[in-house]
């Protein structure tokens, strides 16, 4: 990996907002660069992806998260090569997260070397035997994953392998069904160990919704009550 870029420590970046050190530190921001979706179709499908991270990284967004995939999402690798390019000269840039269907070391390995510094691991697509093993490759790399679950059983299974950083997802990937109490109905399971959690407590993942924002910097400001980035 001697050609890889630069990483960023991406636990210790999702730590810090521009709200940190206030009296009132609110949730980091995992802000999503995304052009469709299966659900909704087209959200911003001609979309800039450097404009698009570098407003997120003025904006205070501690990561910045590419959808690379392109049948359903209409990602590439390249998008995601270019928002890491559009940041790297930005002090303290966000991190960069590929977000993927990972099934394999090689995706991984090639979110290396095109400028992630973590990837998305989705414990409901991969066996009790491939996450153990992709957790720790992506460690062995510098790249502390985004481990997403569920339910109870995912997040136990997120647990058993040491995930230091874990995304709640609202919708169920079984049946698409979405449940807004999922991710309080896990907070318990991981209160008392060191654990940031994605989505409801520590930080929020924000995607759709910023795509489509007139006032994108305003959204995020009013969105998560930060002082000015």
């Amino acid at each position: 990996m001697g050609l890889a870029p630069p990483l960023v420590p991406f636990l210790d970046r999702l730590k810090r907002n521009p709200s940190t050190a206030t009296a009132h530190p609110s949730l980091s921001l995992m802000a999503e660069i995304k052009r469709a979706s299966p659900s909704k179709g087209d959200i911003a499908p001609f979309v800039n992806p450097a404009r698009q991270a570098l407003l997120y990284a003025q904006s205070g967004a501690s990561v910045i998260s590419v959808l690379t995939e392109p049948t359903w999402f209409k990602g590439s690798l390249l998008d995601m090569r270019l928002a890491r390019a559009a940041v790297d000269g930005v002090p303290d840039r966000p991190a960069i997260l590929r977000k993927e269907f990972i099934f394999c070391e090689y995706q991984i390995a090639e979110a290396r070397l095109w400028g992630a510094d973590t990837v998305l691991l989705i414990v409901a697509m991969l066996t009790q035997e491939q996450l153990p093993r992709l957790y720790a490759y992506a460690v062995r790399l510098g790249m502390e994953p985004v481990v997403e679950v569920n339910n109870a059983t995912e997040m136990a299974r997120a647990l058993e392998i040491g995930a230091k950083v874990v995304g709640v997802n609202n919708r169920n990937l079984h049946d698409f069904s979405v449940d807004l109490g999922t991710t309080s109905a896990l907070v318990d399971m991981v209160r008392e160990r060191d654990v940031v959690q994605g989505q409801g407590v520590n930080a929020v993942l924000v995607g759709e919704s910023l795509m489509r924002a007139t006032d994108t910097k305003g959204f995020i400001k009013q969105l998560l009550a930060w002082p000015d980035a």
